[in-house]
């Protein structure tokens, strides 16, 4: 097939590329230009803004089969991209679970009702807003799939996640927790996200179609996510929980780039059921194996070892009387 890629030249990006290739695809790459990963095979390029309407014009003449949107952040954002190209046979939308108002019952299933959830903020508003546009704008037997994912781990992650923990463990520092650090996560690898997006786009359902997807039997609290970074990294975890509900601060939205810890004290777990039976789900990976990974990554770029704590971790240490290393 001919696939458009919506971004895709950072992580998870790069990574979706690679499988796409690895399926046997044809890829245009739209991207601002920043970035120019090397594939292993020749990938195509349109360069531009997805946000200037006119930049986006010269997708119309490129015939794909399928787009893969990775950088739609917003309803407009996918909205824009649709009017380019409104007949597109299929488009797959990265997408997150965060779109789900939270329920007490787990895991949540694809039918789970649209939040917002407030801790997401507007992030969550113009993720569902993406979601929603698709519907509206692509009836069958145009295929739409919004591949919805929990947490993504791997190696060099633009978002500090294993990094952040495993940064502090390293050097001794005294990880903070919020609230008491026992809300469960699900987590997805680099590897089987990519893997995932790359399936989904010769999924055959007409209509719109939402998969949650994760990597199998990767579900941990906060507090046992640092123990199984302490393991890997063969040192001790010193923890140390801050209250203040889901962010440790008692903050109304989750700010991942100012926080306590790289992950809200809030039970996020969704249903893998329709996932596996349309095979978009990758064979087990212990999150040991994944902490490793980034780890090695890490060791290998001293520059990433180079950390300080968040406003927020100051904060939190300040009202609890928690030292720095």
């Amino acid at each position: 097939m001919r696939v458009l890629v919506m971004g895709g030249t950072r992580f998870l990006g790069v990574q979706a590329v690679a499988a796409l290739l690895e399926h046997g695809h044809e890829v245009t790459v739209f991207h601002r230009g920043s970035r120019r990963p090397r594939w292993r095979a020749p990938v195509g390029e349109v360069l531009g803004d997805r946000t200037v309407r006119d930049d986006l014009k010269p997708l119309a003449a490129l015939d794909a089969d399928a787009v893969l949107d990775l950088s739609a952040y917003t309803r407009a954002q996918t909205a824009a991209l649709l009017d380019v190209l409104p007949a597109v046979p299929h488009v797959v939308h990265a997408s997150t679970i965060n779109v789900y108002r939270p329920s007490p019952l787990l895991p949540w299933p694809e039918d789970t009702p649209y939040g917002p959830h407030p801790l997401w903020g507007q992030y969550a508003v113009e993720k569902i807003g993406c979601e929603q546009e698709l519907r509206s704008a692509r009836p069958a037997p145009l295929r739409t799939v919004a591949v919805r994912m929990p947490l993504v781990l791997g190696p060099r992650n633009f978002i500090p996640r294993e990094e952040f923990v495993l940064n502090r463990l390293l050097d001794g520092a005294t990880v903070l927790l919020p609230g008491d650090g026992q809300a469960v996560h699900q987590y997805i690898h680099l590897t089987h996200a990519a893997d995932a997006l790359a399936r989904a786009v010769t999924t055959t359902t007409p209509g719109f179609t939402a998969y949650n997807v994760a990597s199998p039997g990767c579900v941990t609290s906060l507090e046992g996510f640092v123990r199984i970074c302490a393991e890997v990294a063969g040192v001790p975890a010193s923890t140390r929980c801050v209250g203040g509900g889901p962010t440790g601060l008692d903050r109304p939205v989750f700010d991942q780039r100012d926080c306590v810890f790289p992950f809200t004290n809030e039970n996020t777990v969704a249903d893998l059921g329709a996932a596996r039976e349309a095979g978009l789900l990758s064979p087990f990976f212990d999150l040991h194996d994944m902490v490793d990974d980034a780890l090695r990554a890490l060791r290998d770029e001293p520059e990433r070892r180079r950390w300080e704590r968040t406003a927020a971790e100051r904060l939190a240490m300040g009202r609890t009387s928690v030292g720095t290393p």
